[in-house]
C-alpha cells in the first residue's frame, strides 16, 4: 500500500495537505475542490485505502475508545481462543493502551464477508487468525481499510506475528530420530489436510524421509482439533492393526490428552513403548498422566504482540507494517525426552 508521502510526491503537494484531504477535512481546511480531487485521484491510482475507522476515531472526541476485533474461525480450537485472549488483555492490564476488544466468529472461505465488515467502519483495527493461503492472497490483493494484523501467518503487506511452522515439523522429526525411533505417526488437523499453510505437517513428513523415519499412511490420521478428534484418531491408529509407531506427534495438546486413555486401554506404556510430543503447551498437558512433552506455541505472547501492532497502527496510520517471529522451544516432560530442560 502507498503512503501519504508518496501521494504528496506524486501531486507535488505537502504531506500535510494530502493528509488533511485523505482524512476528510479538505472542506473544513478550505482546500479547493480541484486540489482535493487531484489528491483523491492520485491516491486511487496508488491503491491507497483511507482508514475510515481511524478518521472516525479522531473526529469523535477523546472519550471514544478504539475497538479491536479478532476474527476467529468457528472450527479453530476453543482452547487456543482462551489462551489468545489471556494474552490480548495484557496490554490493557499493563496500562499500555485503552481499547475495547471483541471476537468476530467466521466460517472459513467466507472472506468477502470479513472484508465487508472491516470496510464498514465497525472496527478501528482487526486481527485475522486461521486464514488460508488463498484468503491471505485475497486480502493482500484487496487491502482492508482498517489496520490489520495476521496471527501466525507471515505477510510482506500486513503486520504479522508468526512462528516458523516448517521448522517445528523438521525439528520434531529430528528429535524422534535422535531418540532412536524408526516408526512414527502423526495426527493432521482436518481443515489443513490440503492447505498450503500446513507447513508443520510438510516439515515433519519431509524430514521423516530425510532422517530415515518410517511414516506409514495408516499412521497419519486427519481429525478435528478437539478432544474427540484426538480420541478418534488414536483409536484408528490402535485398531488399524500391525506394528504401532513408537513415537507420535499431535498437533494440539488436548488431542493428545484425549488419546492417552486409548493407549492405556491398549496396554501401550507411555513413554516406554510409545513417546508422545504435542504442539501448543496447554495447561492440560502439564497435569495429564503422564505429563506431555511439547513444542511450545507462545500464544499469549503472540496475542499481546498482535494487539500492540494493531494499536500502533490505529494511533499512527503512517506506521509501517512489521513482522515479528517467535521461537518455539521444546518443553520436555514425562511423555518424551526424559525431563530434559527447555531447549
Amino acid at each position: 500500500m502507498s503512503t501519504i508521502k508518496e501521494i504528496a510526491e506524486k501531486t507535488k503537494l505537502s504531506v500535510g495537505t494530502v493528509s488533511v484531504v485523505l482524512n476528510g477535512r479538505g472542506d473544513e481546511m478550505r482546500i479547493s475542490k480541484k486540489t482535493q480531487q487531484r489528491i483523491l485521484e492520485a491516491a486511487q491510482g496508488f491503491g491507497y485505502v483511507p482508514n475510515m475507522s481511524a478518521r472516525r476515531l479522531r473526529q469523535s472526541g477523546v472519550q471514544s475508545l478504539p475497538i479491536i476485533a479478532t476474527f476467529w474461525p468457528s472450527d479453530l480450537s476453543s482452547d487456543l481462543l482462551g489462551r489468545f485472549f489471556m494474552g490480548a488483555q495484557s496490554p490493557i492490564l499493563e496500562q499500555e493502551y485503552e481499547f475495547e476488544m471483541t471476537i468476530q466468529p467466521f466460517k472459513r472461505n467466507n472472506i468477502h464477508r470479513i472484508k465487508e465488515i472491516c470496510d464498514s467502519g465497525m472496527y478501528h483495527g482487526v486481527i485475522l487468525t486461521g486464514i488460508s493461503a488463498e484468503d491471505q492472497r485475497f486480502f493482500e490483493a484487496h487491502p482492508l481499510s482498517v489496520p490489520a494484523v495476521l496471527f501466525n501467518r507471515y505477510s510482506s503487506i500486513y503486520s504479522c506475528v508468526h512462528v516458523d511452522t516448517y521448522e517445528i515439523g523438521r525439528k520434531t522429526a529430528e528429535l524422534f530420530a535422535m531418540r532412536g525411533h524408526r516408526k512414527v505417526g502423526t495426527i493432521v488437523p482436518d481443515h489443513l489436510v490440503r492447505s498450503e499453510n500446513n507447513l508443520r505437517f510438510k516439515g515433519f513428513v519431509e524430514s521423516c524421509a530425510r532422517y530415515g523415519l518410517e511414516l506409514e499412511e495408516r499412521h497419519i490420521q486427519a481429525a478435528p482439533m478437539t478432544m474427540e478428534g484426538g480420541y478418534s484418531a488414536a483409536r484408528k491408529i490402535v485398531d488399524g492393526g500391525g506394528e504401532l509407531p513408537t513415537a507420535m506427534f499431535f498437533p494440539l495438546g488436548t488431542m493428545a490428552v484425549a488419546a492417552l486413555p486409548v493407549f492405556n486401554r491398549a496396554n501401550i506404556k507411555i513413554p516406554d513403548e510409545m513417546e508422545i510430543l504435542t504442539y501448543g503447551d496447554h495447561d492440560a498437558e502439564k497435569y495429564s498422566v503422564p505429563s506431555l512433552s511439547t513444542v511450545k506455541l507462545p500464544v499469549e505472547e503472540m496475542a499481546a504482540a498482535c494487539i500492540r501492532l494493531a494499536m500502533g497502527r490505529v494511533l499512527d496510520p503512517s506506521t509501517k507494517a512489521k513482522a515479528i517471529v517467535f521461537e518455539t522451544p521444546f518443553i520436555f516432560r514425562e511423555s518424551c525426552g526424559e525431563f530434559i530442560r527447555e531447549i
